[in-house]
């Protein structure tokens, strides 16, 4: 019988969420996708194809580094096996529920049992997220990245020992996650200066070095990556050639334009783009990113306050889906903003309680905010994607439930 109690409490959770698993395989199979590939799975399989045939990016002057190589090794054994793309799709199912056993987890270090079950029903009823379950893209794998992230480190900054083991995993799945999105690659760069900056201060010390090790840790592992695309480029810390032609976009100072990315042939077509995009049709990649990078620069010293205002458009369109220069608002909309009214309105809570209450807020929560904030400004400065918040759910809603569970209690007066 003891036995029988030992191993429910282990794995207990693991049925309790299994629902959600059946749920995310149902969305899977039945939610038809108009075509065999869609988005950016083309461009995925092409890469893992690569790989594959032992090389990432063609060799100068054609190199193509749109994206890191992290999503095309994960699904790189499945397209080696030829397994149908539906095979590969399921993971995103097992990534999301393995992701809500994680919060699970990571919210019990802190709170009981009932409030870390909540916590991981709340992340795994998300639904704006279930869009991204049917397609190969990068989504689900950053999702459960950053939920693994935020387990280990909390793990490690907590132990009063230095923890090899979940110093290695926490160092791994943040290097692993900006294979997968090269954003988080500037964002481990200004991580390492700020652990630095809060080793200054007496009280944070010891806490600080921690974070610092993991940081520094993590760009060690990156270094083969950029070591490969140094040899390519003769371009140092350069992580891809995808971000200057957002940036690019981001910075449009037409009135009729909002800062939302448009690919190029769409570009090719829009009067306010054409002529710039015919003057760089003929460059090499590198050449045609020094020169969307230079245009955007152009744009922004010359219209600032356009600039500022396509940043809060963005805002919106990483917290709502909304809005958009050219695409027309229906009920549709309605999808992301009403789910997102119950994350937004928390997470609001409970930042103003994080500062009320700084002094008692554990250190790692601080460092795990900064990491975030960091990544979602950056992501505010090119045209960003709703799915682009959407992957840091598991961080604020471990935020939320430690803030909200330490800092707030609710009395309903009897009569």
């Amino acid at each position: 019988m003891e036995r029988s109690n030992n191993w429910h409490s282990k794995f207990g959770i693991y049925l309790k969420l299994l629902p959600f698993l059946f749920i995310y395989v149902l969305l899977i199979k039945f939610w038809v996708l108009p075509t065999n590939l869609a988005g950016d799975e083309h461009r995925y399989i092409m890469f893992a194809k690569n790989l594959l045939n032992g090389f990432y990016s063609p060799p100068s002057p054609n190199i193509n580094l749109w994206n890191g190589p992290g999503y095309p090794i994960f699904i790189m054994p499945f397209i080696a096996l030829d397994l149908p793309f539906f095979v590969i799709r399921l993971l995103n199912g097992f990534l999301l529920y393995f992701s809500l056993i994680i919060v699970y987890h990571t919210v019990l270090i802190y709170s009981s049992k009932r409030v870390a079950f909540i916590s991981a029903i709340f992340v795994g009823s998300y639904f704006p997220a279930f869009q991204m379950l049917r397609l190969m893209q990068t989504e689900t794998l950053a999702w459960f990245l950053i939920s693994l992230i935020c387990f280990s480190f909390i793990k490690f900054s907590r132990n009063n020992s230095f923890s090899l083991r979940y110093l290695i995993l926490a160092a791994v799945s943040i290097a692993y996650l900006s294979m997968v999105k090269v954003i988080f690659g500037y964002v481990i760069a200004v991580m390492i200066l700020l652990s630095s900056s809060l080793y200054l201060i007496p009280k944070y010390r010891i806490l600080a070095r921690k974070s610092f090790y993991v940081f520094s840790l993590s760009l060690v592992f990156c270094l083969p990556y950029l070591i490969y695309t140094y040899n390519l480029t003769g371009k140092t810390f350069y992580w891809a050639n995808s971000g200057s032609m957002s940036l690019y976009t981001m910075s449009s100072p037409h009135a009729d334009e909002l800062g939302d990315w448009s690919n190029s042939s769409v570009l090719r077509l829009n009067p306010n783009h054409a002529t710039f995009m015919d003057s760089i049709d003929k460059l090499e990649p590198l050449e045609r990113d020094d020169a969307f990078r230079k245009a955007a620069v152009k744009n922004i010293k010359r219209h600032p306050q356009k600039y500022i205002e396509n940043m809060v458009a963005n805002i919106g369109r990483l917290l709502f889906q909304y809005p958009y220069s050219n695409k027309k608002q229906d009920v549709d909309t309605l999808f992301y903003i009403f789910p997102s009214m119950f994350v937004i309105f928390p997470i609001c809570l409970s930042l103003l309680l994080s500062i009320y209450y700084f002094k008692y807020m554990p250190f790692e929560f601080f460092v795990l905010l900064l990491f975030f904030l960091t990544y979602l400004f950056g992501s505010t400065l090119v045209s960003a994607f709703g799915r682009m918040f959407n992957i840091t759910l598991p961080f604020w809603i471990l935020f939320c439930s430690y803030v909200l569970n330490s800092f707030v209690s609710i009395k309903i007066k009897q009569h």
